[in-house]
Parts: structure tokens; C-alpha cells; sequence
């Protein structure tokens, strides 16, 4: 092409990983596996296209640029004297959720209003999700959650059982820390299915690159065909599942979900950077 000049359509860039649509308008910029933003497993993902034909299917999220922690764009909170909030003077917004510090404090939160569900997981269709987030604490007894749960499947004091830490039985699918005693965090993939039992899909997810830091973090998991893997920063954990592992959430439609809940006195928070989600029809 001799000229500067893009027409109306999709190029990759000779010798790189970066698309641009028309007046170079970029789509994933290079560098996009370990930075900030959405990891290559997204690659294959038509963002562009579902932005125009939702009769592909759906690309949504929140990187909380907008968010109102009144209205908390549809967010429901619950929990035990738990806060969900933005973070201030932070660029391009954060959001975060606070445990202040009693035991037993406890804070969740899903989008829709906790009523409408976004994922389905089934076997059929492709979908992706991932959140960039960050813990506050690693060594003090805690229960996170990162990842897709049931609808209404939040509410009340009860996600995460008092002093275990343990979820309780409902269909979720994605990241766990479980410390019940002052150990050194590790998230795990786990998954649930209501009426069965929680499975630790791999219990030292983390382990790989250390224990869970206090850092940022991007945890996301994709599905092909109901074959589900993770990926951590990115990189694509050796252990995936499928949807006909006994009590995989088959079938089951749900919604993207943040969780803390303190395990000793000690505050923890977990915040939010941004969330996508995308599912083909």
C-alpha cells in the first residue's frame, strides 16, 4: 500500500500481532499478552464484529471509567458490612471491594441487577471472560472469588461459609482462594455444580509463578465447545476441564462475580480494574 491510509477493513501488520481498522484504529495493539489489557486467548474473539451484529453473540464489561458507586451501574452488594466503591485518583477508573476487618466480613457483588445471567456454559458455544484484578493482602486468613456464578447466587450473607471460607454449593466456575488459617495465598481453578460438590480443577494454579501476590492479576478462562481453560497473566494453566466433568455448572446460565471475606480480623479488599465477557450465539 503506498500510502498512509487504511480503507474500511481488517489488516495485521507485517511481522506483528497488532489489527487495525481503518484510519488505524487498533483492535489489540502488540505487547497485549502481558499488559494491562485483554490476553491472546481473546485473539479469536469477533469483538468487532458483535460491536455491530449481536446476531453473533455479546461482548460486554466494565473497566468502572463511569462507575457510580450509588447506582453501581446495576452492581449488587452483598455481604456482611461490606463496600463496593471506586478507587480514586486512579487513571481509567478501578473499582473495589471491601471486607473492613471484623471476622467473618464478607462483600460480593455481581452486575444484571443479580438477576439476569450473561454466560451460559454449555457445550455448544464459544465464550471468554477475564478480570484484572488485585488482593490487598497474601498471608492473612481470607476466601476470594474471581470468575462466573449462578444467578441470584450471591445474595446474603452465606456465598462463603463462616471460618472455612468455603463457597457454598451453587454453580460457579473460576478462581478461589481458600485460607482458612494465616497461610500464604494460592488461587485455585475450581468449579460447582448446585445440588453436587465443589471441584478443585487445579489447587496450586498459582503455584507456577509463586503463591498470589498483592499485585495485579489477570484471571480468565475460555471455552471451545464446552473444553474450558484458565489462563493466568495470560498464560495458559496445564489443567483444564470440560463440560461433561462431573459437576461442571452444565448448562447453566451466569453471571461474572467478586468476592471477599475475611478470615481473622484483618481488613481484605479486592479490586477491580476492568471485567469483559463474550459468548457466541
Amino acid at each position: 500500500m503506498s500510502d498512509s491510509t487504511y480503507r474500511p477493513k481488517i489488516y495485521r501488520r507485517l511481522g506483528g500481532d497488532e489489527l487495525v481498522i481503518a484510519q488505524g484504529g487498533k483492535i489489540l495493539s502488540e505487547g497485549y499478552v502481558a499488559g494491562a489489557g485483554l490476553s491472546a486467548f481473546w485473539d479469536d474473539c469477533p469483538i468487532i464484529q458483535m460491536s455491530f451484529d449481536p446476531t453473533l453473540g455479546f461482548f460486554v464489561g466494565d473497566n468502572f471509567v463511569h462507575f457510580n458507586p450509588v447506582t453501581a451501574n446495576d452492581y449488587v452488594l452483598s455481604g456482611t458490612n461490606g463496600t463496593f466503591a471506586s478507587v480514586a485518583a486512579v487513571m481509567q477508573g478501578q473499582a473495589i471491594l471491601t471486607a473492613p476487618g471484623t471476622d467473618n466480613d464478607e462483600a460480593y457483588v455481581t452486575p444484571n441487577a443479580n438477576a439476569a445471567g450473561l454466560i451460559k456454559a454449555d457445550a455448544v458455544s464459544n465464550w471468554w471472560f477475564e478480570a484484572r484484578v488485585k488482593i490487598n493482602q497474601i498471608a492473612t486468613a481470607q476466601g476470594v472469588f474471581v470468575g462466573l456464578a449462578e444467578e441470584a447466587g450471591a445474595v446474603g450473607g452465606d456465598f462463603m461459609t463462616d471460618n472455612t471460607m468455603a463457597i457454598k454449593v451453587l454453580d460457579w466456575l473460576g478462581f478461589q482462594i481458600l485460607a482458612a488459617t494465616d497461610i500464604a495465598a494460592i488461587w485455585q481453578t475450581v468449579m460447582c455444580l448446585n445440588g453436587g460438590a465443589r471441584v478443585a480443577i487445579d489447587a496450586t494454579a498459582g503455584a507456577a509463578a509463586g503463591v498470589a501476590t498483592a499485585g495485579f492479576i489477570k484471571l480468565g478462562m475460555k471455552s471451545v465447545l464446552g473444553a474450558v481453560s484458565f489462563y493466568m497473566d495470560g498464560v495458559l494453566n496445564d489443567t483444564a476441564t470440560t463440560s461433561a466433568a462431573t459437576n461442571f455448572p452444565l448448562d447453566q446460565v451466569l453471571l461474572p462475580c467478586f468476592a471477599t471475606k475475611c478470615g481473622s480480623a484483618a481488613a481484605n479488599s479486592l479490586t477491580v480494574d476492568w471485567w469483559y465477557a463474550a459468548q457466541l450465539r
